[in-house]
């Protein structure tokens, strides 16, 4: 059963005893001023039965909770600890000293429950209409800025050989706690002893120079997971989901072959495959690559900010490898829902400024402004734009003057035109291409849309316009700052919940602070010192009324 906050504080609650006064400008002092008025019980109903069991720590204080733990970077059993024995949580929760707000499985619990029901928004919901309730966020147009930064996962990230030794491992695992065995007892029952090591090349004896031992070493390995699979028959989920998990390791890097002389060779195949898993023990990490120089391994988060505001009115986290503007179109949709207001335009770096990109908003009716991408030449040749393409006539012009009216079409809807043996003796063919076959230019499906583009942010307007998006790099900055630069937790689904965190703290102190800094704060908070006078005075005339103290302050219904 759902706890209800109390609306009458308890008489020794920090801020009526203690003469503490907290920086107004820290988070906690903020927070502490908002807390009555972010969060109500009933927005986290969902989780509790209406009248079955007992009260619960009131879910209000719970999220406050989780706020003060993400902005203090520690672990659930620190964060309750604080709750006790910091008086500055104490006062944002209207605590005690010394009483822990509940048990450290309990605050688990909650965040399980919030995990589990993405669609209870309360948290991030409420920075947004903090927004809206200063003035900041107003019911106008918005126009968004959009980018993504890289999430470094919480998973290790491992070699071939470690990688499939730990898939074995986790599968062996399972078995083994479905045989109710130890793991090592079982690994070894079945002639898997060495995979009980945390790492199967740190306990091999191998000269890693050399190739055929290495093949030979792999191809143990490929049969000891087949055989392992072959024991993997039951339907419990567990063994399912381990098993799969190995299943997509030995795809993704192991190629096996049959020499003419029999038997079966693995080897690690050549280049990375598509969607490749580097960490077993987090299986949602991806290599990705935020720039051509910046890789990672882990996820993207994805952000959507006002430009006016600077308030983040949208997020998610996306795949490592997923295009930074593969999720646009859906993350201003989600911007229109989470405020209810419409979005009048959105705007990005060249990552949002492809041809299909731009399509699918048009055809979507929305407006999107991003510089197009650069174009890639070889070094002294000419590039696309030294040739005169009219979309009209399908005609493509080179540099020389010779025109190509012949192309073919691609899947994607583009077309290729080809300048064939006209290039043979032309006089500027070694500046423009080293095809025997001589120069094509591909134009895009969606090449009257680039070209616009392309002649839009040549303009002073166009260049104005472009670099408003610079508030989303101060965002992401701020984000930064928070911790979403690694993942706190394993698997994609708990980072969203680590990323949605972070934005609602972003937004609670950029709402606050700029309110202070308009002087518009209705209702400030009073020193605690101050109520501690109000609470001594009235102790010491009870005392000498000879009054109850405790059956005063409750006569008085609390400050």
């Amino acid at each position: 059963m759902i706890g209800k906050r109390s609306s009458q504080m308890p008489l020794f609650d920090v801020g009526n005893v203690f003469d503490l006064k907290l920086d107004p400008k820290s988070f906690q002092a903020q927070l502490a001023h908002a807390a009555p008025r972010l969060f109500k019980d009933e927005d986290f109903a969902v989780f509790y039965k209406d009248k079955m069991g007992r009260p619960s720590v009131p879910p209000s204080l719970l999220a406050l909770t989780l706020l003060l733990q993400h902005e203090a970077g520690v672990s659930d059993e620190e964060a309750i600890s604080r709750t006790a024995y910091d008086l500055r949580w104490c006062a944002v929760l209207r605590q005690e000293a010394g009483q822990p707000l509940c048990a450290k499985s309990t605050l688990q619990l909650f965040r399980a429950h919030l995990l589990l029901h993405p669609e209870v928004q309360a948290i991030f919901a409420a920075s947004l209409k903090e927004a809206k309730r200063a003035g900041l966020l107003k019911g106008q147009a918005m126009r968004l800025a959009l980018d993504t930064k890289p999430i470094r996962g919480r998973g290790a990230v491992l070699d071939t050989f470690n990688l499939l030794g730990s898939g074995i491992r986790q599968l062996g695992r399972a078995l083994a706690v479905a045989a109710k065995e130890k793991s090592e007892d079982w690994l070894r029952d079945h002639d898997l002893g060495r995979y009980t090591s945390a790492s199967l090349k740190g306990s091999a004896d191998l000269d890693w120079s050399d190739e055929a031992a290495k093949d030979a070493l792999l191809t143990s390995v490929v049969a000891d997971a087949r055989r392992l699979l072959a024991l993997a028959t039951s339907p419990l989920p567990e063994i399912r989901q381990a098993a799969t998990l190995l299943e997509a390791l030995l795809l993704q890097d192991v190629a096996v072959t049959t020499p003419q002389d029999g038997g079966e060779v693995a080897t690690i195949k050549e280049g990375t495959a598509k969607g490749r898993m580097p960490s077993a023990t987090d299986p949602d990490v991806r290599h990705g690559r935020k720039s051509a120089s910046k890789r990672f391994n882990g996820h993207k988060a994805d952000v959507a900010t006002d430009i006016d505001s600077q308030i983040i009115v949208a997020f998610d986290v996306l795949s490592g490898d997923a295009g930074d503007a593969s999720n646009a179109k859906a993350l201003v949709e989600q911007a229109e829902t989470n405020t209810g207001q419409a979005v009048q335009e959105s705007t990005g770096d060249c990552a949002y400024g492809g041809g299909p990109t731009r399509q699918a908003f048009a055809e979507a009716g929305r407006d999107l402004l991003a510089k197009v991408p650069q174009e890639t030449s070889r070094a002294g040749l000419f590039a696309k734009s030294a040739f005169k393409i009219d979309l009209e006539h399908n005609t493509v012009t080179c540099p020389a003057g010779h025109t190509a009216t012949t192309f073919t079409t691609t899947e994607a809807g583009g077309k290729t035109f080809g300048f064939g043996s006209v290039c043979a003796s032309c006089p500027l063919r070694t500046l423009c291409t080293s095809s025997k076959t001589g120069r094509s230019v591909s134009v895009h499906a969606q090449e009257a849309m680039l070209q616009e583009a392309r002649a839009y942010q040549k303009t002073p307007e166009g260049r104005a316009r472009l670099r408003e998006r610079v508030v989303i790099e101060h965002r992401l900055a701020r984000l930064g700052q928070l911790g979403i630069g690694q993942a706190r937790y394993v698997s994609r689904q708990k980072t969203r919940f680590q990323l949605m965190l972070a934005c609602a703290i972003a937004n609670f102190r950029w709402t606050w602070n700029w309110e202070a800094d308009q002087g518009t704060i209705s209702g400030a908070l009073l020193p605690f010192g101050w109520w501690c006078g109000v609470v001594r005075a009235c102790a010491g005339l009870c005392l000498a009324l000879g009054v109850p103290v405790l059956g005063s302050w409750r006569a008085c219904g609390g400050f």
